[in-house]
């Protein structure tokens, strides 16, 4: 099992252009606060990778976030209810559970005609709105499904 290409989630953009501002920020005062007492070149060599990052990130985020690739899914993670777990992958807002995961775990046969294959590999998934029903006779499977749902949509 290979787990797929993730997007740029809002949570680690937010995280990036924080880490971003700051160094812009605290980067100026030790840079040129440090000039002052005539060792400018030593901070320049000392700093100048940090700038490259700073000067290559809005264009990195810009590429990131407008990259079209039909295979990028927004969580493909493990997810644990007590002892038990399972694959959640979320694709265009719609979450899929991958059926074989589904089988070993939790012993729940999912009817073929309720599994999808998702662009970018070969696993079946099935729609997690499409196994509320079959989690009828399966406790754990109920537990999965409460945390699967706690889970914050990217």
């Amino acid at each position: 099992m290979t787990r797929r290409k993730q997007k740029l989630s809002r949570s680690k953009s937010r995280t990036a252009w924080l880490a971003w501002l700051a160094w812009g920020i605290f980067g100026s005062i030790f840079l040129f606060e440090d000039t002052e007492g005539g060792s400018g070149v030593f901070a320049w060599i000392f700093t100048a990778p940090f700038w490259l990052m700073f000067a290559a990130w809005p264009l990195l985020w810009v590429w990131l976030k407008t990259r079209r690739d039909p295979a990028l899914v927004e969580i493909d993670d493990d997810i644990a209810a007590g002892d038990a777990a399972a694959r959640l992958v979320q694709k265009d807002g719609v979450r899929y559970a991958e059926a074989e995961g589904l089988r070993k775990t939790f012993g729940v046969e999912v009817p073929r005609s309720k599994t999808v294959r998702l662009a970018g590999g070969d696993e079946d998934f099935v729609r997690i709105d499409d196994l509320r029903e079959l989690s009828r006779d399966a406790e754990g499977l109920r537990r999965w499904l409460e945390v699967v749902d706690s889970v914050p949509s990217p």
